[in-house]
């Protein structure tokens, strides 16, 4: 009787143990939420033109008056307004229309513009700069002016000149080590 009563007793105190074991654990928990936000990459093309020798730049607007031989001050900048650096490319069209009642085959190569070679490489109809551009920079220009060839005839009276330029922009972090060796430029 006393093995029985000494089994009884160690089975109630295993249990009471296990019970009191079972609500005695410490517990611990922990959240981490990290959040990871992708650089951007934002460009703004800014077109300025200087309206008298020495004075500031300011925007550009449209010109009229131009005779052949002469210039028109227009000045193609692009600033990254993104914070990343990035690679920088420019395409331009240069278009000729005639005043209303004029007929004849227009030139737009009688139009030009003083291209920064130095600081610009052109590539497949696009001008690439030569350096990564970053946060917060401007690029140096790609032109500064318009000119108009003496060679222009009476066929160009009152003719306008549309130059249209479209800018690019890719990211410079892992992507080549210059705009020319750059992916991801958009089809167009």
């Amino acid at each position: 009787m006393k093995r029985k009563l000494l089994t009884v007793a160690l089975a109630v105190s295993c249990l009471s143990l296990a019970a009191y074991g079972t609500t005695a654990y410490f517990t611990a928990e922990d959240t981490a939420v990290n959040v990871i936000t992708a650089g951007n990459v934002r460009i703004e093309l800014q077109e300025t033109a200087i309206l008298e020798e020495g004075g500031d730049p300011v925007p550009f607007e449209d010109v009229i008056g131009v005779m052949p031989g002469g210039e028109a001050s227009k000045i193609v900048e692009v600033k990254n307004t993104g914070d990343k650096t990035a690679y920088i490319r420019i395409r331009v069209e240069k278009e000729l229309t005639l005043a209303e009642g004029a007929a004849g085959e227009t030139d737009p190569g009688l139009i030009g513009l003083n291209i920064d070679t130095e600081s610009w490489t052109e590539k497949d109809g696009y001008f690439y700069y030569n350096e990564p551009l970053a946060a917060g920079e401007t690029t140096r220009p790609l032109f500064t002016a318009v000119s108009f060839s003496r060679e222009m005839s009476d066929l160009y009276q009152n003719s306008k000149t549309a130059i249209t330029v479209k800018v690019n922009a890719v990211q410079a972090d892992n992507n080549g080590n210059s705009a020319l060796e750059a992916a991801g430029w958009p089809e167009e």
